[in-house]
């Protein structure tokens, strides 16, 4: 039987076509791009076997669960970012949350007597 050759990242990138839900998110082209260069050409198990996508259509569907994400209100840039950084070989929406964004800092009149109070006791140290 004979071996399977996997598509290129570029044949991946040509020949899949990304939802418009996608297309107009900004960045994900550039992500996509990186994320599939990264699984053809670097990924793999822990046996350091490649794990590459072995058709187009795999690509495909990864691009689906990708959008469903998406419509969910997931960050799917983010989670994408994480698995490669995990050097995961798979994209792994159940193990990466959103990140989470800081509070707004208060305005003055949202500073409390307590609030000033705290930030004078860490100037000036404690003293009794």
């Amino acid at each position: 039987m004979a071996k399977l050759i996997p598509p290129t990242s570029e044949d991946i990138l040509d020949l899949t076509v990304i939802p418009d839900e996608l297309h107009s998110l900004e960045g994900f082209q550039d992500c996509w791009s990186e994320w599939v260069c990264y699984k053809q050409e670097e990924c793999c198990d822990r046996d350091q076997n490649l794990k590459p996508w072995n058709t187009i259509k795999a690509g495909q569907r990864a691009l689906s669960m990708i959008r469903n994400q998406h419509l969910q209100g997931r960050n799917v840039i983010h989670v994408i970012n994480e698995s490669m950084l995990n050097q995961w070989v798979v994209i792994r929406f159940d193990l990466v949350p959103d990140p989470v964004k800081a509070p707004a800092p208060k305005t003055r009149d949202q500073v409390s007597a307590l609030d000033q109070a705290w930030v004078d006791v860490n100037r000036k140290g404690i003293t009794q």
